[in-house]
């Protein structure tokens, strides 16, 4: 139990998080710009006619695999299931959907531990994760096997290609670099983006290595030709991708987001078997047509993998030593300012209860 500092009376977890509350403040993009962000919207449950709940859930980034299990969950009617008619908004950037949940247009959304972490620690966003989607980090150093990069000391005076100026990967190069004694500023980082046009930079040799996701270097060794890699869990140990809400939501009691984890924990059990492959991927089409069906069975053993990477029984569990020593990770290589109490980051009550439901 944490002390007040000014009585040395007890604080409970919403209490301090209730510290962490303000009516508006600059939030860091992707790209290094700062949103200013409203106070929260309304907290009352949307109570529909048959006792149900209604609630909204924005992606960070489109309709694509990587967010499968939340359409997974409403098409296979596991939300239904735990009385939650969720509406699923596809987002245009973490920073745009951390917004939407500050300001109140989504209850729910998703982001990268990095994201999270420096959204609250540097900015006290009531900003709260309260499960972990990835068991691992997505994030790889690719190089070509003729001159390959197996570790960050090798990056030292070299070029390594990001996905976006100040986004997540910038962020995991500059941590690997600094734990690995290399002075970030040695290393050029022209923005490569997602796909795989690195390969082709690289093989012209404008690159010397980049950071991607593992399903683009999947395909890149599927389809174009071989790489060396590296998880950058190896160098870099963080929390990756988290389900998120606002500590607005928190403070109105509502079960909202424990039926939207005990769904999603259903989701996940189902679309990890490969026999649900042709569904799963039917389900992702409903919401994004242009989705390759080809592809996405082909990147789906990588997502399966990062869900249940600590074992079945763990799926969505927060691991809190990651979150503190990927926080002293940022503070050193001075991203954070310094560090939030494990409580303003993390609130593991609702998955806890979705557990038991």
């Amino acid at each position: 139990m944490t002390r007040n500092p000014s009585n040395g009376a007890p604080v409970s977890r919403r209490s301090l998080l209730r510290l962490g509350a303000t009516a508006g403040l600059l939030l860091p993009s992707a790209g290094g710009m700062t949103l200013m962000l409203s106070g929260c919207g309304s907290d009352d449950d949307q109570v529909n006619a048959d006792g149900s709940l209604s609630g909204s859930y924005m992606t960070a980034s489109g309709m694509t695999l990587s967010f499968v299990e939340t359409m997974v969950a409403k098409e296979r009617g596991f939300f239904a299931e735990h009385g939650l008619n969720l509406d699923i908004k596809g987002g245009q950037g973490t920073a745009t959907a951390i917004q939407a949940v500050l300001g109140g247009s989504a209850d729910l959304t998703r982001a990268n531990g990095i994201n999270a972490i420096i959204a609250v620690a540097n900015e006290d966003a009531p900003f709260v994760s309260i499960a972990s989607v990835r068991q691992k980090s997505q994030f790889e150093v690719v190089s070509l096997p003729d001159d390959p990069i197996r570790n960050p000391a090798q990056l030292a005076g070299r070029t390594c290609g990001i996905v976006s100026t100040g986004g997540a990967t910038e962020n995991l190069l500059d941590v690997m670099l600094i734990n690995a004694g290399i002075d970030p500023k040695s290393v050029k980082r022209p923005v490569t983006g997602v796909g795989t046009a690195a390969y082709e930079l690289a093989r012209r040799g404008e690159v010397d290595a980049w950071v991607c996701v593992n399903t683009d270097r999947a395909t890149i060794q599927k389809e174009i030709g071989e790489v060396v890699f590296f998880s950058t869990d190896e160098y870099a140990p963080m929390p990756s991708d988290s389900y998120n809400t606002s500590l607005k939501m928190v403070e109105s009691d509502s079960d909202m987001p424990v039926r939207f984890l005990a769904g999603v924990l259903k989701a996940i059990d189902y679309a990890s078997k490969e026999e649900n492959w042709g569904q799963v991927i039917d389900d992702l089409r409903k919401y994004n047509p242009e989705a390759d069906p080809e592809q996405a069975r082909a990147e789906l053993p990588l997502l399966v993998e990062s869900w249940l990477a600590a074992g079945p029984e763990n799926a969505l569990q927060m691991n809190e030593q990651t979150w503190l020593s990927g926080q002293e990770s940022l503070v050193k290589a001075k991203l954070v300012n310094s560090a939030a109490p494990i409580e303003k980051l993390i609130y593991p009550d609702y998955l806890a209860r979705a557990r038991e439901l």
